[in-house]
């Protein structure tokens, strides 16, 4: 009886005695890294296929501007442009939410023909830049001032990094920068806003667009085949950013290249390039950003009672507006901008003629504004 009963229970701890060695091991094991998934941009999908005439006569070849390179950051590999004199004063331009930084060549290179060195870079996801994967990582300032922050080591031969520079920016790029100085007060030297984004209010938005860029609501696959047909370039001449955005010529050596044919190949070309920019429109810095442009009031204030200050010269910013932008108007944009800054002295305003586009074709008149403010206010 005795014998009868051991030799089950014998069995059963044996088993046991099995199962642990094998779950221990499991147990005791590190859990995987989680890894962020990179979307490869055009320069591993499409670069390697291009004879040197096909890759000259692309909507966006990767050396249409002088001092292009490819630099390695911990969410990809980014395109970026650096010339103009070594030693001229530092500008540092971020471009729009959906074109690539080409889109302000013209300013790039009226600013480097008056003695200054002026670097661009393609946001993860846009022109030449991978992008990490939007699902996994949000597209909003903190991934792009971090992007920002890895050019600090990344001047090439024109020490183009962080240290002292003039922020220029467009539209959803105006948004991004002032929420840099706001940070990073001490590193710019002053601010020029185009048609910037951060102040635009969300009841401005069509209840299509709040669809669109909803989450949750509908199949992500749904609403990215509708925000891709939203992006094709329009037939027509004039869009809703005004005046004739999608024709607007965006290089002056190549007048072919033009805001539609840079949109379409990206549509055609970067996998990431929808994903990245809805999750941009969610998360970026475009919609009633109070809270951020009041640190911003305060970085400002600072330096118009104590000059010692670092940063952000005499605590002045330039405005630079389109007079027929139906985006960012001067009616909303003006009042909402001083209202929220505290002070009249705290913005410059420059109405050019132009629509949303006004960055584009305007490069040479907002080169001469930007220098003509930084210098009086360093003065």
């Amino acid at each position: 009886m005795e014998t009868l009963t051991s030799r089950p229970m014998l069995a059963t701890g044996l088993a046991c005695v099995a199962a642990a060695l094998i779950i221990r091991p499991l147990l005791l094991r590190r859990p995987p890294q989680a890894r962020t998934d990179i979307i490869p941009s055009p320069r591993q999908t499409l670069l390697r296929t291009l004879s040197p005439s096909q890759l000259a006569s692309l909507p966006y070849p990767p050396n249409v501007l002088p001092g292009s390179r490819a630099m390695k950051t911990p969410y990809g590999t980014i395109h970026v442009f650096e010339f103009g004199p070594c030693q001229g004063e530092r500008v540092l331009l971020l471009a729009g939410m959906s074109t690539p930084c080409i889109a302000l060549s013209s300013l790039a290179e009226s600013l480097a023909a008056q003695g200054c060195r002026v670097m661009l870079f393609d946001y993860f996801g846009r022109g030449w830049s991978d992008t990490p994967d939007p699902a996994e990582v949000d597209h909003d300032e903190r991934l792009y001032v971090s992007q920002m922050l890895d050019r600090r080591d990344g001047g090439g031969g024109g020490g183009g990094g962080l240290g002292g520079f003039h922020l220029i920016g467009y539209s959803f790029g105006g948004g991004l920068a002032a929420e840099f100085a706001s940070w990073f007060p001490h590193a710019v030297r002053s601010v020029t806003l185009i048609a910037p984004g951060g102040l635009m209010r969300a009841s401005g938005n069509s209840w299509r667009t709040r669809v669109l860029y909803s989450r949750g609501w509908l199949p992500e696959w749904t609403l990215q085949y509708f925000v891709r047909r939203q992006f094709e370039p329009a037939k027509e001449d004039k869009t809703q950013a005004g005046g004739h955005f999608d024709h607007a010529s965006l290089v002056s050596s190549r007048p072919d290249i033009t805001v539609g044919s840079v949109v379409a190949w990206q549509l055609g070309h970067h996998v990431g390039f929808i994903p990245a920019v809805m999750s941009a429109f969610r998360y970026g810095p475009i919609h009633e950003r109070y809270e951020e442009w009041a640190r911003l009031r305060t970085r400002l204030a600072e330096r118009r009672q104590d000059s010692s200050l670092p940063g952000l010269f005499a605590g002045k910013m330039l405005l630079v507006l389109g007079s027929s932008d139906p985006i960012v108007t001067e009616e909303q944009i003006v009042p909402d901008m001083r209202k929220i800054l505290g002070d009249d002295d705290a913005v410059e305003v420059l109405v050019l003629d132009g629509g949303h586009e006004v960055a584009f074709v305007k490069g040479s008149e907002i080169a001469d504004a930007a220098i003509r403010f930084w210098t009086e206010i360093s003065d």
